[in-house]
């Protein structure tokens, strides 16, 4: 017989005076000062977060002088972890040395108007990055595709260096004979 999930409890918390509050404001700062410490003792200088994490502990990071950066979507989290050498934790219980990644300079930069980016940069990763940008959806699609087929290119001839020519060769060839 099919039985329903069990409705999952929530917890809840109970305020009742000035005192309470102050124990759990004090628990909450010995928690974060906990994962800060764990990030200063890997010998991390960056620290990325894809859930975020509170505004308290973002200050707790910068007064320990570790940049912060939350918000951090979880493809850009891969992607930033294959650039690195990097691996990703789910725990600050987790973190270690041998998790951390290298970066020459990790800085936030204005790209056009109001918009700004993180650059990672590095010299151990053959890595490049492209930023397209456009008058339109257009512009910026059919600019993608070009590069797109052009690193298509690339990666053709890394893998088999034999050319045919085209684009009228034949009938040069056959002219010049």
């Amino acid at each position: 017989p099919f039985e329903p999930p069990k409705p999952k409890t929530k917890h809840k918390l109970h305020i009742t005076s000035p005192e309470a509050y102050e124990q759990l404001y004090q628990q909450e700062q010995a928690y974060f000062r906990d994962m800060v410490q764990r990030c200063k003792d890997s010998g991390a200088t960056v620290v990325m977060c894809q859930w975020g994490f509170d505004d308290e502990a973002n200050h707790l990071l910068y007064a320990a002088g570790l940049t912060a950066v939350r918000w951090v979507g979880g493809v850009e989290m891969e992607h930033v972890s294959m650039a690195t050498g990097a691996r990703i934790v789910p725990r600050f219980e987790d973190l270690t040395p041998e998790c951390l990644g290298t970066a020459t300079a990790v800085h936030e930069m204005a790209v056009g108007g109001s918009e700004r980016m993180l650059w990672i940069e590095q010299d151990r990763t053959p890595a490049v990055t492209v930023l397209v940008r456009g008058g339109n959806r257009m512009v910026t699609a059919e600019v993608e595709r070009s590069l797109h087929d052009a690193a298509c290119v690339v990666r053709n001839l890394l893998r088999d260096n034999t050319v045919v020519f085209g684009g009228g060769a034949a009938e040069v060839a056959a002219s010049r004979a």
